[in-house]
């Protein structure tokens, strides 16, 4: 079932926190294990499904799978994304043959996403990273912003070699019966709108085109400069940050194109039960009849209590939502 074909059967708003990393403690389970055993992968998955009961469930969100086709390696941490702080050349990094066997964590994903993709009560996501964010992971930001300006050709091939990467990523996990990805661009929101044309949004907008499952395009920090171009890139929904207002967002996309956001991730770890209660109403009352999702601007951090993840999933689906627009 398409995303918008699920939201819309519902009476009451659809709800998908981006959730993962929130979920490890309480299954006892650290970032690590799950991404070198894809049984312990979906297992998380089914333990934040049963705890918090969300529309839909999402794997891990992880930045650097895809990187260490590259030859970089991540470093990794119990309950937080994994990172890399050691990056290659732009020269080496255009002349790296893509390996598989660099990644062997590839295919622990892709595995992983076998496993989940039999869960039947929920339809399932999975993280996907966005061709430019690639790029800065295997040189570092630094060096991808200096190459745009000094080494644009060399910026463009090592963004192209990515765009396949993801792609061919893409269509296995596709293959592995994954129902939607959300293709992490984080990178992007330091761009302006003519450098989004030119680089980042054809690249996205080819991963769109590589499979048939629905993408939802996440980009974190302040993209309103963004928003129109994000909605031209193919994708079935956008996924935006808090400080983007929501309407702003619903208003730049063309018809059929959902907007998933984008309750503050920081407030949520810290706030009452009450508080989030009044705050997902005060998020939701001016939408409307849109194409909106409630979820979380970014990823939900792995201090967060259970209880108020429970309370915005709970407290957005005691929210009728009116027919959807066109």
């Amino acid at each position: 079932m398409k995303l918008r074909e699920q939201f819309e059967s519902y009476e009451r708003f659809g709800v998908v926190p981006i959730l993962g990393y929130a979920g490890l403690q309480a299954a006892g389970l650290t970032a690590q294990q799950c991404f070198n055993q894809p049984e312990l992968h979906a297992q998380l998955v089914r333990s934040n499904l049963k705890q918090f009961a969300p529309d839909a469930v999402l794997s891990l969100m992880d930045l650097t799978v895809e990187a260490e086709c590259y030859g970089v390696h991540p470093l990794f941490k119990d309950y937080e994304p994994p990172e890399i702080r050691t990056h290659i050349s732009l020269d080496d990094a255009v002349s790296h043959e893509r390996s598989r066997s660099e990644a062997v964590r590839m295919s622990s994903m892709i595995e992983a996403a076998k496993l989940m993709s039999k869960q039947e009560n929920a339809s399932t996501g999975f993280f996907i990273t966005g061709p430019f964010t690639l790029a800065g992971q295997i040189i570092g930001l630094q060096q991808l912003f200096l190459g745009m300006i000094r080494a644009p050709n060399l910026v463009q091939a090592l963004v192209e070699s990515c765009t396949k990467t993801v792609e061919d990523y893409a269509k296995q996990l596709s293959e592995a019966g994954i129902d939607f990805f959300v293709l992490a661009d984080m990178s992007s929101s330091l761009i302006s709108p003519k450098q989004f044309e030119q680089i980042a949004g054809p690249s996205m907008s080819r991963v769109a085109r590589a499979v048939s499952n629905d993408m939802v395009l996440h980009i974190c920090g302040r993209v309103t400069h963004l928003l129109k171009q994000m909605g031209e890139t193919g994708v079935a929904a956008i996924s935006v940050d808090q400080n983007v207002p929501l309407m702003d967002a619903i208003s730049a996309m063309p018809s059929g194109v959902l907007v998933f956001g984008n309750y503050s991730p920081t407030n949520l770890a810290v706030e009452t039960v009450e508080a989030i209660e009044a705050n997902v109403a005060r998020m939701l009352a001016p939408v409307g009849n849109k194409r909106l999702v409630a979820s979380t601007g970014c990823d939900i951090p792995s201090s967060t209590p259970p209880r108020n993840i429970q309370a915005f999933v709970q407290s957005v689906k005691s929210h009728k939502r009116p027919i959807f627009d066109a």
